[in-house]
């Protein structure tokens, strides 16, 4: 492993660079913000109405600090995660068997 061999100083002397010119991930997700912004910033000046705010890449970098939300996640209970199931499990083979039975019907004839 690569974290074996750095020593103290270089792994801080790379860190410090990442946080010049970073690298990676959150690199990746600006390029792409920047590119989501450009697109939307097109759709805007050519369809929106006039004096439209144009989006800037920050607008699409996701949040991954969701310390500042206050979104609350509802656990589900082990019943209520199995009636789920069984209610997708219903619906999908409901589906397979109309698709069976389209699949099992004899061609239409064509009148002359």
């Amino acid at each position: 492993m690569l974290l074996d061999h750095l020593t103290s100083a270089q792994l801080s002397e790379w860190e410090a660079y990442d946080r010049l010119d970073p690298i990676g991930t959150w690199r990746e997700e600006y390029r792409t913000a920047k590119l989501c912004s450009v697109i939307d910033n097109n759709f805007r000046w050519a369809h929106g109405k006039k004096g439209t705010e144009m989006t800037k890449p920050v607008d699409y970098m996701p949040d991954w600090d969701m310390s500042d939300t206050k979104t609350s996640v509802k656990k589900q209970s082990p019943n209520e995660i199995k009636e789920f199931l069984l209610r997708f499990a219903k619906v999908h083979n409901k589906q397979i068997e109309r698709q069976k039975k389209v699949r099992n019907t004899p061609p239409i004839k064509k009148q002359k």
